[in-house]
C-alpha cells in the first residue's frame, strides 16, 4: 500500500514559485486576448451577415436578375421563332421590339 501513502518529495523553491506565477500571468493574458479575438470574430461575422443581406436586397442584384431573366426570355423567343420557321427578316424585328420592351421595363423599375 505504499503507492497511496507517498509523500511529496518535490520542494518548491521561491524561484520556481516566481516562474510559475509569471507563467500563470502570461497564460491569463493570453486567455484574455483569445476572448477578445473571439468577440471580434463574432462581431465580424454578424457584420458580414448584415452586409450580405443588404447586398441580396440591393437594386444592383435585382436589376442584374431581371436583366438575366429578360435575356433568357429573348433567347427562348429566338429558339421558338427558329423552330416555327419564321423568316429571318421578321425575326430580327420581333426580337428587337422584344429587347426594347424588356429594357424599357427595367428602366421603369428603377424609377
Amino acid at each position: 500500500m505504499r503507492f497511496f501513502n507517498r509523500k511529496k518529495t518535490e520542494v518548491i523553491t521561491p524561484e520556481i514559485q516566481a516562474h510559475n506565477e509569471a507563467l500563470q500571468n502570461e497564460n491569463d493574458d493570453l486567455l484574455d486576448q483569445i476572448e477578445a479575438l473571439k468577440l471580434d470574430v463574432s462581431e465580424l461575422k454578424s457584420e458580414n451577415q448584415h452586409l450580405t443581406e443588404r447586398l441580396s436586397r440591393s437594386k444592383y442584384q435585382q436589376k442584374l436578375t431581371k436583366t438575366g431573366g429578360g435575356l433568357a426570355v429573348l433567347f427562348i423567343s429566338y429558339m421558338l421563332l427558329s423552330l416555327l420557321g419564321e423568316p429571318s427578316r421578321y425575326m430580327i424585328w420581333l426580337l428587337l421590339i422584344e429587347t426594347v420592351f424588356i429594357f424599357m421595363m427595367l428602366r421603369g423599375d428603377e424609377k
